[in-house]
């Protein structure tokens, strides 16, 4: 899996004129063009998937100097650009648009004719993926944009964008249905981000698959006690290390109250693993941090508490994603765009290469 981060994501508040997007959009639209026929739009979708790739979009668009705030245009003028006759469709965006998407789905499916179990599978992982990188995942970013590329084959891949309050930081959350095992453990293509947050709940970790079998008994076989750690959280207070002082609590962060009835709806439920619990209505992030602190108080068993975004310098060397960056090469120069518009692309991506090249 690669997470890692190429640049500072951040989101910039610094005004640009119309004539800035309009060179934008004009460049990017010609590297998609060109991208496409040489490599085909299932090749382009795969890519999206890759932090890599999308980083490397974005500079030879010009968008690097927008930093975070570049996935936002990107999506737009990928909705604008990308047709269903390529093969391929986009959805979703920023918010608003990205509650809509399983209206949008509709109208994909009728075009590319799946049967109900295909657009039921689609609603499904994307309602799946933003449960995880909200609730399965707490990291303090709050998601803000989903997009999801669907193919006339059924596949898919879905780019999520995380905000921080106040510090405008941005995480930049990668998905693809190809070779995807589960929803639950190691899920993601890759996650980038511009810092390493000190205590992350990472409930798809591999190392939290006893905290999430542990999280199903508990909400399974043991409601009785869940109720009792329930009881002892005080009606104005959040911290577990705040109750009964003469008690040893071991669980490191704090959880909120929940609607206990939400608990007992999860019960008569019965959720057969972590997927189908975390799939049920009304569990969200404030009931997977009290049972991730219950399966810590109660059973002893500690879901990963290491935030899962990798700093760039971090990533192995064995992970090459360069090769999109190459692809990305051919593609500008085989575009329709000026040799000085293709110069100043290619400048701006070489950048990244030496990024690459430093921690390699």
């Amino acid at each position: 899996m690669y997470r890692a981060g190429l640049r500072e994501l951040r989101i910039l508040h610094a005004s640009k004129p119309k004539w800035y997007f309009r060179t934008v959009e004009n460049a990017l639209e010609k590297i998609l063009e060109s991208y496409i026929e040489l490599f085909g739009a299932k090749k382009f979708m795969l890519g999206l998937a890759s932090p890599v790739f999308f980083d490397g979009l974005s500079a030879s668009a010009y968008l690097d100097e927008l930093e975070g705030g570049a996935t936002s245009i990107i999506a737009a003028i990928l909705r604008n650009f990308i047709k269903p006759e390529m093969g391929i469709a986009i959805v979703g965006g920023k918010r608003p648009e990205g509650y809509r998407v399983p209206e949008e789905l509709d109208r994909v499916a009728e075009i590319f004719g799946f049967d109900e179990e295909t657009l039921r599978s689609l609603k499904y992982a994307s309602k799946m993926v933003a449960k995880v990188d909200s609730a399965a995942i707490q990291d303090g970013f709050e998601l803000y944009i989903h997009i999801m590329v669907v193919s006339c084959e059924g596949e898919w891949v879905i780019i999520q964008q995380g905000l921080k309050p106040v510090t405008n930081i941005v995480r930049r959350y990668h998905w693809a249905s190809i070779n995807l095992r589960s929803f639950v453990e190691e899920p993601h293509s890759g996650i980038v981000s511009a810092e390493r947050q000190g205590l992350v709940i990472d409930m798809t970790s591999c190392k939290s698959s006893e905290a999430r079998a542990v999280c199903v008994e508990a909400v399974n076989t043991a409601i009785s006690s869940l109720r009792r750690l329930y009881e002892r959280l005080p009606p104005e207070q959040s911290t577990l290390l705040d109750l009964d002082a003469h008690e040893r609590r071991k669980c490191p962060f704090t959880i909120p109250r929940i609607k206990w009835s939400t608990i007992l709806q999860v019960n008569r439920s019965a959720p057969r693993n972590f997927e189908e619990l975390l799939s049920l209505h009304g569990v969200g992030p404030a009931v997977i941090r009290f049972l991730a602190a219950a399966s810590i108080e109660l059973y002893d068993t500690y879901p990963s508490l290491e935030d899962p975004a990798i700093l760039f310098s971090e990533v192995p060397t064995m992970i090459r994603e360069d090769k999109w960056l190459y692809e990305l090469v051919d593609a500008i120069k085989s575009s329709r765009m000026s040799l000085i518009e293709k110069k100043k692309s290619l400048s701006r991506l070489s950048n990244v290469f030496r990024l690459m090249d430093e921690f390699s």
